[in-house]
């Protein structure tokens, strides 16, 4: 909850079960299990509810790494870092040894941990005759907070590391899932556990969420609990999303909550329980659920909530991690793959190819040289393409149909005879001659028109955006975003701060405050749309997606436009607009293995980048992990 939720010392955690901050499957200090006296009423309970959702906080999950293993696999972003902790996560080069997934494995069961403890001695307040009735309905709810939160951690663990999700052809429900844990932790014993079937672990998250459902509230409306306000946490409305979200798993198949229906049709019932609970509605601007102004909005269903600028919370480090500038901060940038998504054709006209010329630095950042090379590249390559249409950037490109390295010598030589010497434009670009060349990609950039007005809320555009310029370590002012790449915007402030020492915040450099919202009503929708599709609802799924593609247009909704899909694929205008709508949000990964092997699904998508159907398709087990328990007890899955 904004501003409630508080990173807890760790003499707390070991009240709550725990050993370490970081860890929660190690073997010392079980001694330290509180006796069972420290939740007595609603406010310390409350307490303890804060630090089951604090460890949303871990490095490893989203305060931002998390998108590491999610944007990179789907290639949505590509690595421009060194660090070799996440190289083997561009290409699937995964190996047990990885220190990132034996984090990813421990955050998730840090979450199980603090909600099995947690949950433990709330079922013995609430059972103590202790509380008035309505102390009773706040520590009911919390119960069903943890119900909620340990569902959620198996759900991520399952999907991630479980032998197969149960849309894969040959998923095998007596498959290895991971362990499942639903006591509180006294013993090292306990803890040598080997993996749970498939079946039993989805079965566990299914029960977990429906037991949720039941008792928390569909609003909390700005309730305060224990001098908590409970804005952002779990909700009736959360849970039966997220079971609409486990049932698109199973598809055609049965799904195993007790309805004997198949997958898509119980994830239609309960999307519907979703939006009827939560009497969601989208916001009139996607960006609103990218800012810090527009948090826990009518269009969030879960989000993880972020703030650096008080003592004692936890700001997310997307900034750092994902941020537009990698000469300062950042790591990354969106690939062309995705960009090229958004595109709607190129038209160079008259007006802008005289600017282009007469402008060149307003589209070229750099040295003079390259600026000077700019007009002569648009001038000798596009002067015949003034005023046609293209439908997308190579369209566009290969209406040049010269030899580019003939006319690389042209340029060359007209720079030669201004005094340019040992100037070279192919050593200077190079991917001189492709459409990546930074000269042609200038020139797309400038002549895109009808492009997705999505785009400006997802990327971090060239020539276009402004962000907080930085020069030798200190603040100047803005300057146009002018790299030859488009930079990672969604929950990435232009304005973020350097340094916070002057808050007396040292400790939270390269922090920001924006939430990461992980389930919001746009992705409900489009899942909505694709069970409805499959189910024979063909009219309730096309007029939910239309109702996304309108809004992204700044359109009312539910008024027929001319922006609609009317006929054609309807499966592949839903890709298309899942991808646009949610790039960078990290749900896109578990779409592509939920499709598979068709056109869309990861076994394609993911050919050419070193994707074995056989072994990426889930995560190795962590070596330190199977270690700790038992080689013999914790089995690594198949091929790695």
């Amino acid at each position: 909850m904004k501003k409630t939720i508080k990173i807890f010392a760790c003499s707390l955690l070991m009240s709550l079960a725990l050993s370490s901050c970081e860890d929660y499957l190690t073997s010392e200090d079980f001694d330290a299990i509180d006796s069972g006296t420290f939740i007595s009423n609603v406010t310390n309970a409350q307490t303890a509810m804060n630090g089951v959702y604090s460890t949303f906080y871990m490095d490893w999950t989203w305060r931002g790494e998390i998108y590491y293993y999610l944007l990179f696999a789907t290639n949505e972003l590509e690595y421009r870092h060194a660090q070799e902790t996440y190289i083997p996560l561009k290409n699937f080069g995964y190996t047990p040894e990885a220190p990132w997934f034996f984090g990813y494995w421990r955050s998730h069961y840090l979450t199980i941990g603090r909600a099995n403890d947690v949950m433990t001695k709330l079922k013995a307040l609430y059972n103590s005759s202790e509380l008035t009735d309505a102390d009773q309905v706040s520590i009911d709810q919390m119960i069903g907070e943890c119900y909620f939160l340990r569902g959620f951690g198996y759900f991520w663990l399952t999907r991630s590391f479980g032998d197969k999700l149960p849309s894969h052809p040959q998923y095998d429900p007596k498959g290895m899932g991971v362990p499942i844990v639903d006591e509180v932790i006294a013993t090292k014993e306990q803890l040598i556990k080997s993996r749970n079937t498939l079946e039993e672990c989805w079965a566990y998250i299914i029960d977990d969420w429906k037991k949720a459902y039941e008792k928390l509230p569909a609003t909390w409306n700005g309730k305060s609990v224990g001098g908590t306000n409970k804005i952002g946490a779990a909700t009736k409305g959360a849970a039966a999303g997220y079971l609409g979200q486990a049932a698109m798993y199973y598809g055609n198949k049965i799904f195993p909550d007790g309805s004997e229906q198949s997958g898509y049709e119980r994830a239609k019932y309960w999307f519907e329980k979703s939006m009827q609970e939560g009497n969601y509605s989208l916001v009139k601007d996607i960006y609103w659920n990218f800012d810090e102004a527009h948090e826990n909005n009518s269009e969030s269903i879960f989000e993880i909530q972020f703030d650096n600028k008080t003592p004692g919370y936890s700001g997310s480090y997307t900034w750092r991690l994902l941020g537009a500038e990698p000469s300062f901060w950042g790591t990354v940038n969106v690939s062309m793959q995705y960009v090229d998504k958004f595109a709607g054709g190129n038209n160079l006209t008259q007006a802008l190819y005289d600017d282009m010329i007469a402008n060149p630095g307003t589209y070229i950042g750099g040295l003079p040289n390259p600026k000077k090379a700019f007009p002569l590249v648009v001038e000798k390559a596009y002067r015949g393409a003034i005023d046609q249409n293209f439908s997308d950037r190579f369209a566009f490109f290969e209406s040049y149909t010269g030899s580019w390295d003939a006319l690389a010598e042209e340029i060359n030589n007209a720079l030669a005879s201004q005094g340019v010497k040992r100037f070279d434009i192919r050593n200077d670009d190079k991917k001189w001659g492709t459409a990546d060349s930074k000269y042609v990609m200038a020139i797309t950039k400038a002549s895109a028109k009808d492009d997705d007005p999505r785009m400006y809320a997802s990327f971090y555009i060239p020539n276009r955006d402004s962000i907080r310029n930085i020069e030798n370590g200190e603040y100047t002012g803005y300057s146009i975003y002018r790299t030859s790449y488009y930079g990672y915007k969604k929950g990435i402030p232009n304005d973020a701060t350097q340094s916070w020492s002057s808050m007396g915040r040292p400790d939270n450099d390269g922090h920001n405050s924006i939430n990461q919202r992980i389930f919001r009503l746009a992705d409900l929708y489009l899942q909505y749309a694709e069970a409805c599709w499959f189910t024979g609802a063909s009219s309730t799924a096309v007029e939910y997606l239309n109702k996304v593609r309108r809004r992204a247009w700044g359109l009312d909704i539910d008024t027929p436009s001319d922006k609609d899909f009317i006929s054609g694929d309807f499966f592949e205008a839903l890709v298309k607009e899942r991808e646009k709508e949610l790039c960078l949000e990290g749900q896109l990964h578990f779409d592509y293995l939920r499709w598979w092997d068709g056109p869309y699904g990861a076994c394609t998508r993911y050919a050419s980048r070193g994707f074995d159907p056989t072994k990426h398709h889930r995560l190795p087990i962590p070596l330190g992990e199977r270690q700790s328990v038992g080689l013999g007890v914790l089995l690594q899955n198949e091929n790695y």
